[in-house]
Parts: C-alpha cells; sequence; structure tokens
C-alpha cells in the first residue's frame, strides 16, 4: 500500500469514528428555544439537524451538571474538553465529538451527555452532563498487621492511590503490584482479590453518613506457601557439567544437596530470568558463541516445591582465524595485537574481546591507548568479516579523528574549601593533550584529599568538534573532615609500682581533649571575618591535643602540616612537638623514690611526590630530637638497664619510601600501599670511640643508639560490588651499632591487643595484634614487659560496606591474622606464628574519626600464658588494625 493510500485510509477512519462519536451525541441533543440557566436544566423536544448544510456557531457559553447529584469538578470538565467561549464550530461537525472524545480519554467519567441551546443571533450554548467515575477513598489490607500493611503500602505506592479515579485498569494494576510483592518474596502462588465498600464521613452531627462517589478497597490476600526450587534440571548440554551451569545462576540455589544456607532457595522469577543470562555468558566465555536457551519449564512437583528445566542448544566451539586492523595511523598493528592480547587459535571470547577493547578496570585497553592520547572523538567497531565453520575472521574497524586538548577547566561543589586546593590537583591543564588518564588520577588525589565525598564526585567532559577541544568540569561534594575528640572520667589506682609507703591511692580525673583540623587555612587565622567556625578551606593539617590520668600520665601534642610548601610542587612539610609525663607509681612528686619518664620531642618531616618510578611514590624525610629523662627507672623495668638515673638524647634521621594508590582513606576499594622507613641515630659510640666498659651507665646511655627497619604492604581487591578483600603485611626490626652497648631500650615494638592499651612507653611502637592481650605477644617473647626488637604480622580482612555516606561510613568485617615477635635475630622463625580469627565492625564519622570493635579468638592462646583467655573483645579508636 502507497503511502498516499495509507494515509487516506487512516483520514477516513478517523472521519468514521468522528462521524459516530457524533450520532451518538446527536441522541443526546436537545434544543429549546428558552432560556437556560445555570441552576436549571429542562429537556425539550428533539429538533433535526442539516446533514448536508451543517450550520455554523459562536459558543456563547459552557455549562456542566452532574448526574444523579454527584459532586464535580465543572472547571475542568470544561477544560479537559477542549472547547471555549468564542469558539466556532459547526452542527453537526468535529468539533462536538472531539470533546466528546476528549472527556472519555480522562477516564474520569462513567456518563457523559451533550446538550445544545442555539440562539437566534448565531451563538450557542454547550451543556454537558456529566457522571463521575467513583473514586478510591482510602484501602485496607485485611489480613496484615499494621507494620506488615505499612511495608508493603511503602513498596507498592499504593497509599498514593487515595482519590484515584476507580476504573478496571487500576483495579488490575493495584492486585498486580502485591502479586509482584509477595512474588519477589517467593510467594509465588500469591492470590489477591478486591471487595470494593461504599465510603463513609462523619457529619457535622459526628454521625457516620455515606460519602458519595468514593469507595473504599479491602484487599484480601492469600500469599499461600513460599515455593522453593527443590531442582534444576538441564538437557542439552555437554561442555559445561549440570553442576558448573547450576553454579551461574548464582542467587538461586536448589534444595537438593544445598549447603549454603547463606543464598535462598525461594523461586523469583526475576531474579531467574536474571541469572539465565549468566549461563549464556559462561558459554560465550569459552567460545560458544552460538549458545542459547531454547526452552524453559516449571515443574510443579509440591504445593511448595518446582522444578527448572532448561533446554540448551550450545553449538560448535569458535577460534580465531585472523584479527586485523584498518583505519589505524597513530599506533601500529603490533602496538595494538599487544595490547589486545588475542591471538591466531585463541577461543573466541566476547567478554575478553570487549575488556580489551574498551572496558578494562585498570585502563590497559586499545580505547584507553587512544584516548589518553588525546583522540577524544576515537570510535572502534569490530566486524565479524567471515565466519567458516568454527573459525572467525575478525576485523577491528576505527576512525581516529583529530587529537584533542584541553579547553576550559572547572569545578563546582567547593563551598569551604578554596579553589587553589582543587588546582593544584587537577592534572588537568588547558592546552594539554587530553587524557583519559590524567581525569581518572585526579578523581582519585582530590578523593584522597579526604576533604571530599568519593561517591558523589563526577566529572562532565564537553567536546567542542568546532575548535577540537574539550571543556572538562569537575563535580565535587564537601563532606565534615575535621574531629573533635573528648572524653573523661574519674577513678584512681594504678597496675605498675608497689604499692607501699607514700603512694597516693586519691581518685584523678581522666580525660582526653582534642582537635584535628584537616582543611585548616593558616592564611585566614588573622582575618576573623573569612572563618567558616574555623579559619579552613586551604587544605592544611592542624591538631591539638592533650591526655591526662591524673598525677599517673600527661600528654600534650601540638602539629602542622602544608601539604604544598612552597606552593608549586606537592611538598608535604610538617612540623610536631610532644612531651609526655609517664609515672610509673602513685607516690607524691615530692618523694624521692617517685618513679618517672619524662620525653620531649621535636619532629621535622618534608614529603614530596615523586615522578619516577611512577608518580604513586612519595618520599619522606626528616630529623627527629627526642629528650628522655629519667628518674628512679633502673631495675629493668621496661627494659630500662639497671642503675641508669639521668638523661637521654635521641636524635633521627628519618627516611620514608611510600607508594599508594589508595582509592580512598577510609574505605579503600582499589589500590595498594607499600612503606619502607628507616630511622636511624649517629652511631655517638663509634664517633667518640671511648672505652665502653669504662663509661658509668648515665654516661653509656647518654645518647641512644639504633636503626630502625619497617615494612608496611596492603592490598584492597574488589570482590562484588562494596565486598572488599584486604590483605596486609607488616614487618619491624630494631638493629644496634655497637655490640657492646646492646639494643637500645627506646624504639622497640609492643605486640598484642587493640593497640590502644593507653600510650607508648620510651617510644615504643604498639603493634596490634587480635586475639591476644595487650602486649602480651611480645611480652611472652622476652619474658617481660620490654618492647621486642623484631616482630612480624599478616592480616587478611573480608569487608563488607553498609553505608558510605557523608554523615558516617559503617562496614562489617571478617578476619584471620597470625604474628610473633622474637627477641633476637637468632630465634627468628616466620614460620612460629600466633594465630588468630574474628569479626567487627568499623565507625567512622568525621567529628570523631574510626570507631571498631572486634570480637575475636586466638587459636594459640596457651602459648602467650600472659593473655589468659582464648577470646578477646577490642575497642579500637582512630586507627586501623
Amino acid at each position: 500500500m502507497s503511502a498516499d493510500l495509507e494515509k487516506q485510509v487512516n483520514k477516513s477512519h478517523k472521519n468514521l469514528k468522528q462521524y459516530l462519536l457524533f450520532t451518538l451525541s446527536i441522541i443526546h441533543m436537545t434544543i429549546s428555544s428558552g432560556q437556560v440557566s445555570d441552576s436549571g436544566f429542562s429537556i425539550l423536544p428533539i429538533i433535526h439537524y442539516n446533514f448536508v448544510e451543517p450550520t455554523p456557531y459562536t459558543i456563547r457559553k459552557i455549562l456542566v451538571y452532574e448526574v444523579n447529584g454527584k459532586p464535580i469538578q465543572k472547571a475542568q470538565a470544561v477544560f479537559y474538553s477542549g472547547l471555549s467561549i468564542g469558539q466556532k464550530i459547526t452542527i453537526p461537525g468535529a468539533e462536538i465529538p472531539k470533546a466528546l472524545s476528549n472527556l472519555w480519554d480522562q477516564s474520569m467519567y462513567s456518563d457523559i451527555q451533550v446538550y445544545f441551546q442555539p440562539n437566534e443571533d448565531g451563538t450557542i450554548v454547550v451543556i454537558f452532563r456529566v457522571e463521575e467515575q467513583l473514586r478510591i477513598d482510602g484501602h485496607r489490607f485485611v489480613n496484615l498487621s499494621n507494620a506488615q500493611s505499612k511495608k508493603l503500602d511503602d513498596e507498592t505506592a499504593l497509599k498514593g492511590s487515595k482519590g484515584t479515579y476507580i476504573t478496571p485498569n487500576i483495579i488490575n494494576r493495584s492486585k498486580e503490584k502485591i502479586v509482584a510483592y509477595y512474588q519477589d518474596k517467593g510467594y509465588y502462588n500469591v492470590k489477591v482479590s478486591v471487595l470494593r465498600k461504599q465510603a463513609t464521613q462523619r457529619d457535622k452531627k459526628d454521625s457516620l453518613v455515606a460519602k458519595v462517589g468514593f469507595e473504599v478497597f479491602d484487599y484480601i490476600i492469600d500469599r499461600g506457601s513460599k515455593v522453593k526450587v527443590q531442582d534444576i534440571v538441564f538437557d542439552g548440554n555437554a561442555y559445561f557439567s549440570d553442576k558448573q551451569l547450576r553454579e551461574s545462576i548464582k542467587k538461586i540455589i536448589r534444595r537438593y544437596h544445598k549447603w549454603n544456607i547463606l543464598i535462598s532457595s525461594k523461586y523469583i522469577e526475576s531474579k531467574f530470568e536474571k541469572e539465565k543470562s549468566n549461563i549464556i555468558n559462561n558459554y560465550l566465555s569459552k567460545g560458544y558463541r552460538d549458545a542459547r536457551i531454547i526452552w524453559d519449564s516449571i515443574e510443579l512437583i509440591s504445593a511448595n516445591r518446582i522444578v527448572l528445566h532448561i533446554q540448551l542448544f550450545e553449538g560448535n566451539l569458535y577460534r580465531y582465524r585472523s584479527i586485523n586492523w584498518k583505519g589505524n595511523i597513530k599506533f601500529s598493528n603490533g602496538t595494538l595485537d599487544t595490547i589486545l592480547g588475542i591471538r591466531r587459535g585463541d577461543v573466541f571470547n566476547q567478554t575478553d574481546l570487549d575488556e580489551h577493547l574498551t572496558a578494562n578496570k585498570n585502563g590497559y585497553d586499545v580505547q584507553s591507548l587512544f584516548m589518553n592520547d588525546g583522540y577524544l572523538f576515537f570510535r572502534m567497531i569490530p566486524v565479524e568479516v567471515g565466519i567458516f565453520h568454527d573459525s572467525i575472521d575478525l576485523e577491528i574497524r576505527m576512525e581516529e579523528g583529530p587529537q584533542t586538548k584541553v579547553g576550559v577547566v572547572e569545578w563546582k561543589g567547593n563551598t569551604k574549601t578554596s579553589d587553589r586546593v582543587i588546582q593544584r590537583e587537577i592534572r588537568t591543564r588547558p592546552g594539554d593533550v587530553f587524557s583519559k588518564s590524567d581525569i581518572q588520577r585526579t578523581m582519585r588525589d582530590l578523593s584522597t584529599l579526604g576533604l571530599f565525598d568519593p561517591e558523589k564526585m563526577n566529572v562532565n567532559p564537553k567536546p567542542n568538534a568546532e575548535d577540537g577541544t574539550v571543556d572538562i568540569e569537575y563535580q565535587v561534594t564537601e563532606k565534615p573532615s575535621d574531629q573533635i575528640e573528648l572524653s573523661g572520667g574519674w577513678g584512681g589506682g594504678g597496675n605498675m609500682g608497689n604499692f607501699n609507703q607514700g603512694i597516693n591511692n586519691t581518685p584523678s580525673l581522666i580525660g582526653t581533649a582534642g582537635i584535628s583540623l584537616n582543611n585548616f587555612s593558616r592564611r585566614k587565622l588573622l582575618h576573623r571575618d573569612l572563618w567558616n567556625q574555623f579559619p579552613s578551606g586551604d587544605g592544611q593539617k592542624l591538631s591539638l591535643r592533650a591526655q591526662s590520668n591524673g598525677a599517673n600520665f600527661q600528654s600534650y601534642n601540638f602539629s602542622y602540616g602544608e601539604p604544598w610548601f612552597g606552593g608549586k610542587k606537592a611538598n608535604n612539610l610538617s612540623l610536631s612537638l610532644n612531651h609526655m609525663v609517664n609515672s610509673f607509681d602513685f607516690r607524691q612528686k615530692s618523694d624521692p623514690l617517685h618513679q618517672v619518664l619524662t620525653s620531649s620531642i621535636v619532629q621535622l618531616n618534608c614529603n614530596s611526590r615523586l615522578n619516577w618510578p611512577d608518580d604513586f611514590f612519595s618520599l619522606s624525610y626528616g630529623v627527629a630530637f627526642n629528650k628522655y629523662q629519667m628518674k628512679n627507672m633502673d631495675g629493668g623495668f621496661y627494659g630500662f638497664p639497671k642503675g641508669f638515673k639521668g638523661i637521654s638524647y635521641n636524635p633521627t634521621l628519618n627516611l620514608s619510601l611510600t607508594r599508594s594508590s589508595l582509592s580512598d582513606i577510609i574505605f579503600p576499594m582499589g589500590g595498594s600501599q607499600f612503606i619502607i622507613s628507616l630511622n636511624a641515630t649517629p652511631p655517638m659510640s663509634l664517633v667518640r670511640n671511648q672505652d665502653i666498659d669504662k663509661l658509668t651507665i648515665a654516661e653509656k646511655y647518654k645518647w641512644a643508639e639504633y636503626h630502625k627497619w619497617k615494612f608496611d604492604a596492603e592490598w584492597y581487591t574488589p570482590i562484588y560490588k562494596k565486598l572488599i578483600l584486604m590483605t596486609k603485611v607488616r614487618m619491624g626490626f630494631l638493629g644496634s651499632y655497637n655490640p657492646k652497648l646492646g639494643l637500645t631500650f627506646f624504639e622497640r615494638f609492643q605486640v598484642g591487643g587493640a593497640g590502644m592499651f593507653g600510650y607508648s612507653i620510651a617510644a615504643t611502637d604498639i603493634i596490634s595484634q587480635r586475639g591476644y592481650d595487650n602486649y602480651t605477644i611480645s611480652a611472652t617473647a622476652m619474658g617481660s614487659e620490654t618492647g621486642a626488637p623484631i616482630f612480624n604480622k599478616f592480616t587478611i580482612e573480608l569487608r563488607q560496606a553498609i553505608t558510605t555516606g557523608q554523615t558516617a561510613t559503617v562496614y562489617a568485617l571478617a578476619f584471620l591474622e597470625a604474628g610473633e615477635a622474637w627477641s633476637s635475630i637468632v630465634k627468628y622463625n616466620p614460620f612460629q606464628l600466633k594465630r588468630a580469627a574474628g569479626v567487627g565492625i568499623r565507625l567512622f564519622m568525621p567529628m570523631f574519626g574510626l570507631i571498631g570493635l572486634d570480637w575475636a579468638y586466638g587459636f594459640d592462646y596457651a602459648l602467650v600464658p600472659r593473655s589468659g583467655k582464648p577470646t578477646q573483645i577490642h575497642f579500637t579508636i582512630g586507627q586501623q588494625f
């Protein structure tokens, strides 16, 4: 049929429809020579119209009346009719049938009548008599509790149907929503019926009367039993076994021989339809490109058990016979072959092909190769140019397009953070060649600042085909980054020293107060009008912290860091000061037997980004000077030599090489981090060339000597969505220069527990190890509370994010951990480890930092008598294990 003929036929059908509508309307037409008022209406004799020569009229008035006294919205009926006062119409004509059609299309009315009153001056009054459909006044779920009803309302949105006109479609849709809700929960045979009742309301006398035009629905639900999959039976499969195919349907496990209680056997049709695609994907990944499901069926074997039957067609195993590139100029065939990684004779794998062409998660694909070199408009289409039996000839056609340069670079969303903090992290500069990897790296660097919400960060490239440039807009959302620490209590007593005469057992105040400003601005410090609660916005870090346990312990800390010292390069310069007083008994300060250790530390450090071996590396270097003053700390306590009193100086050179590609600081979902560090003092005893044996103890240990090596490595591997596998290795070694001096009693490793047991004694590193009590692993190795010079620790942790919002990050975890401490290199045995396993939860709140709670079981607790019991509860604040 020609297009013109088809248009004529459609026009004829339309005209016929309008004629029929008009004919129906004529049945209700009444013409009166009298007056029709807004308040009155009477049916008068019918007058026949001239269909050959229709009469033209101008609409003077449009009136709407209700039928059977039901209330209606008159203005709404006039609006939907499409007619208006002053409009020219003909009777008979197309305008009135169109108005009737418009009103019926609204599904609001159960009856519509139209009448006319023509006047001698050529005007006409159009009168509609309409009866609205009944409306829904409310609904109930007859056999459900209030909680169940509310949940069903929320899931199906039936609550929002109040006031809706009642039509067969509305009733059916409501039932379908309820059925879908229960089928999604495994009630495959659910049945829903609707009982319609007259709605009621209270009148002025508080009597219950009918609410005209409204009904209430009672939904009667028969859920039946949950239907579960007893078995899944395959037919037509040869390459994959039934077991392998069942494993493809990951979210539906058959009841027959079921062992995984965490996965449901409920039959949910929508889930089954999605899971079936995994079967075909498995075949495609093995070269069976013709594989398909011919049919599937459900066999009902009981009221709540079914068997799924799936009939398969596998087809042939396909391999690549040839792969050719067409249209490439920038990169050679050899380079592209290397990136693609597919050779002649390899099994055809559509998923693998797509990944190497465009979708490699690490950016090692052909598309990224071009886009990292500015070819933003690059296009690539793989075409199967020949299929011979079980062999495929593949031709990859590409259009490189022009090389694109970066135009305007903008950023939005920073309300507190200064523009320059964002600008210095951006790697896409105006005029640079466009690079996809530079955008990805910019997003990562902005995320690791800790000032923006990683999940709400976005980038919006805006190509300009006219001048061959692309504008780039980065979108960030700030999150709270400052932290306040405030805790306190009242108590007394102690676990150190001997309770001899002179000991003070008076209860004292125990507390900690601190503030960490991670987006501090020194520039705004003296300009109060620029403050946002604090002088903030320049990405500097300022920390103040005071901790006290009465006379027993006091610590005062100050640190300041400028991440871009000098303003041109990412050189993080930091200064920290610490003063700490440790009292090891509860004697008065004036008591000559009072045991006390005082330490004062000043440290200056600089961290610089490196470009080699890659720009994920950074080098940290700095100096520190520690002064320790001991009073009555002799007698081997905490490793201090017997008879030692006085002052010990500890100047150190600190070096650290780090490579970090973590995607986030709080909850990394990918990347890794490696840190190797060296802290070393000058070998003063070798420089001074003194006879160690002739020196007093105070002179011998006046200058501390050691070299301390540490290595930390951690990897984060995404398993599924926000399920992350974290693996971590930690090692430490403390060595000496002069065998006559032996190991220093500073800078050792205290291993065991949550890592939160108070404070560091003599600058020891506190190494957590769950499943054992605080510092008990190193204490067992040393035979005393002295820290150990060597330790190893290995951790495997499976993390599942619960929420990662701005206000809080919460994740659950399960872990395996093993570690050990040794008293000397002679006793070192990396296979002799104390093992533990457990579960825990972490909560990160910007204002309070990271809070953790773990339950752990130490498998080798019998070898650590000081630990006391196999199970431990660990509570942590502000640290990761």
